[in-house]
């Protein structure tokens, strides 16, 4: 599945929590607060941030996605 490319931080929160992206590009400069809010409000659940061509890219976990539906 390719990684879904989110411009702006409302669109990222829509399509994190939609459960419909495995993986969700961060295509815009995110600031210090924006970063650490979204490592908190995911990461604890087994998300994964990662760096990917200058952009920040979040990958939700397989079991995470299918319990959500």
């Amino acid at each position: 599945m390719a990684i879904a490319k989110a411009y702006n931080l409302k669109q990222a929160y829509q399509m994190i929590t939609s459960g419909k992206q495995m993986e969700v590009e961060l295509a815009f400069d995110v600031d210090a607060d924006a970063f650490f809010m979204l490592s908190a409000n995911y990461g604890d659940s087994g998300a994964k941030i990662t760096r990917h061509n200058n952009h920040f890219v979040l990958r939700r976990d397989q079991e995470e996605t299918s319990t959500s539906d």
